[in-house]
């Protein structure tokens, strides 16, 4: 099942509990960091979904989760639902972040959607686009399975939704408030992605790395190459054992597998001046691989 609660003790937030934030699951701490890595949790999580994570990425990877209202601790809160709204709230929050060190967003499932619509308002601000945008388990928005199954998943009840997010909490003691609580982020994020429009204007100039899981019951892998056709740099979609929810189930691989795209996606890349690089002031594509500097 996927992870619930409060953060870990290590990850800290910074901004309201009403507004979407970043949460520090492992931040730049000085000389180690060589990047900063976004995360987008699926429908209904928080931050903590990305957890588990952290100790199989290199210490040169700056982890931060994303924390949207209405759950963790800003549990009650309202909820999002407009994602070009959402985007540009993420887009100005990584633009305060920028330190000049590369970056990259990672998203599954729906998050996969708000990491596309963040990355695209970040383009359409004229800010620079991360050097990786990697995106998990689910079909992009201008696809026919997308618009075909998505109704289905948010009008199936119950049932159709933990055919994709596994079994679904019930409310504490069988308390309606509880209850109601532990549901509306999910139904939130599922309106919030029948919302996303269709990608429009240039390709995003990015790498793409696509991820998907080979028994997932709504997203195939043609469906999930289909974000292809928004990429200048397009992916072959990459597999792992399981159905929607296999990275809890592969966090190891999965992890293996972005970090090596990471590595990739910075070959060529200049770190700053003040920052941690090579001789040569190109950022050690080595470091990531095995976390020692090269």
């Amino acid at each position: 099942m996927n992870v619930h609660g409060s953060t870990a003790g290590s990850a800290r937030a910074t901004g309201a509990l009403d507004e979407p934030d970043f949460v520090a699951l492992r931040p730049a701490t000085g000389a180690p960091h060589r990047l900063r890595l976004y995360c987008m949790p699926p429908a209904g999580m928080s931050a903590p979904y990305f957890q588990t994570f952290v100790p199989h990425l290199p210490t040169a990877v700056a982890v931060h989760a994303l924390q949207l209202p209405g759950r963790g601790r800003a549990t009650g809160t309202p909820v999002h639902t407009d994602p070009h709204r959402l985007g540009q709230l993420l887009a100005a929050r990584i633009r305060r972040d920028d330190d000049g060190h590369p970056y990259a967003v990672f998203g599954h499932s729906v998050g996969a959607l708000v990491a596309q619509e963040t990355v695209r308002c970040l383009t359409r601000q004229g800010h620079r686009p991360p050097t990786l945008l990697a995106l998990s388990a689910m079909a992009a928005p201008h696809h026919p399975d997308f618009t075909a199954k998505a109704p289905d998943v948010l009008l199936g009840g119950r049932t159709e939704i933990e055919k994709l997010f596994g079994r679904l909490p019930h409310g504490p003691g069988g308390d309606p408030r509880g209850l109601i609580n532990a549901w509306l982020p999910m139904l939130a994020d599922l309106l919030l992605a029948l919302q996303f429009p269709p990608h429009q204007g240039p390709p995003l100039d990015t790498q793409l790395a696509l991820y998907g899981g080979e028994d997932d019951p709504v997203i195939s892998p043609e469906s999930l190459a289909g974000w292809n056709d928004l990429s200048s740099q397009p992916a072959t979609p990459r597999l792992f054992p399981g159905a929607h929810t296999y990275p809890l189930d592969n966090v190891e691989a999965l992890a293996a597998r972005l970090t090596a795209d990471l590595a990739t996606s910075l070959r060529g890349w200049v770190c700053p001046d003040d920052g941690p690089g090579s001789s040569a002031g190109e950022c050690p594509v080595g470091a990531l691989r095995n976390g020692v500097r090269s």
